[in-house]
């Protein structure tokens, strides 16, 4: 039988259909990354690869698997697979569509309401035995009806959090490369286009939705963010490297921001520490959670069956429905300037 090696858990949806395709070995644990040793040593006799996010696949794992014929990776770009190395071996590496932009963009609002209303903290205030009065001014939030919201990037994300933010009677600003048309703005709750600049200086909320490329690397810097309300809300759902952390952190700390919700950081799994800046954890205006933007449990059923089809696609001596590096079947690169 064919030898599958996944590095963490999946789905069980996905487990089970799999176990049909060969002899699959599964790293038990959610609370840990499997060790380099161990992986190097897992792969070394497998044909199939399942590939997750938090694990890389670099030279040393690729060389490893001296029998490997398919990358399957449960994500839309892959770029924690050494593409080099696996196209010297003429190795595809298949991957997912865009399955997360609605659970994203769900995910997104949600925290957005959660820092706007506090919750987090409301959850401790009360667990604290400290609820005393109704209509106290010990714990107040903000509102969502009328104030402007800043989208950063209005790709697809970004337009379906313009949709959620419309029906909840919010106006929309938002900044691109390229302008929306007239009839686009329109649908997105008559949207506005406005200079990033311009945008940071009027929104009540600002969210980021864009891609991690070279030229949004630290884009959200100091600059930026000196220009927002001292009563704005920033929320990062996006990546980590897009904002730069020390200067969000010196805003809040001097009172210059109302708060932010993050879901990514400048440091991830798998590097060491992975999560926010110390100072930002002392901060209770702070709404962490830990890049969970496509954990919405029928998200990632999704995402790991269509990993898994795609194996079973090659197994069939098909080609997998998406191929991230289609030079291995002669063809041009995908043009993709994701860094992340």
């Amino acid at each position: 039988m064919t030898r599958i090696f996944v590095p963490q858990p999946i789905p069980e949806v996905a487990a089970t259909r799999l176990k049909e395709l060969g002899d699959v070995t599964i790293y038990p644990h959610v609370d840990r990354q499997i060790p380099k040793a161990e992986l190097l040593q897992a792969v070394a006799d497998k044909e199939i690869l399942f590939a997750l996010g938090e694990i890389p696949y670099d030279r040393d794992v690729i060389t490893a698997a001296k029998n490997l014929q398919l990358i399957s990776a449960m994500h839309g770009s892959a770029k924690f697979v050494d593409f080099e190395a696996a196209n010297e071996r003429n190795i595809p590496i298949a991957g997912n569509p865009k399955l997360t932009a609605k659970t994203a963009a769900e995910f997104t609002f949600a925290l957005l309401m959660a820092t706007a209303w506090r919750l987090p903290e409301a959850d401790t205030f009360l667990r604290e035995g400290r609820w005393q009065q109704n209509q106290s001014m010990a714990f107040m939030g903000t509102r969502l009806f009328g104030k402007t919201l800043g989208i950063v990037g209005m790709g697809q994300i970004g337009q379906l959090v313009a949709r959620k933010a419309a029906a909840c009677d919010m106006n929309i600003i938002y900044t691109k490369r390229q302008r929306l048309s007239t009839a686009e703005e329109t649908i997105l709750g008559a949207a506005e286009y406005r200079g990033i600049q311009d945008l940071f200086v009027e929104a009540d909320f600002v969210v980021i939705t864009l891609a991690l490329t070279k030229h949004t690397k630290g884009l959200i810097n100091d600059e930026l963010i000196s220009l927002m309300k001292p009563s704005a809300i920033l929320i990062n759902t996006s990546r980590g490297a897009i904002l730069d952390e020390k200067a969000l952190e010196t805003a809040l700390v001097e009172k210059r921001l109302r708060g932010a919700g993050l879901d990514v950081y400048e440091t991830e799994v798998p590097e060491e520490n992975p999560g926010p800046r110390e100072g930002l954890k002392n901060l209770p205006n702070v709404v962490f959670t830990p890049h969970i933007g496509s954990a919405a449990r029928e998200t990632r059923d999704e995402m790991a069956l269509y990993a898994t089809n795609n194996i079973a696609r090659f197994l069939a001596g098909q080609r997998p429905l998406i191929v991230l590096n289609p030079e291995v079947y002669g063809e041009a690169p995908r043009q993709d300037e994701r860094i992340g």
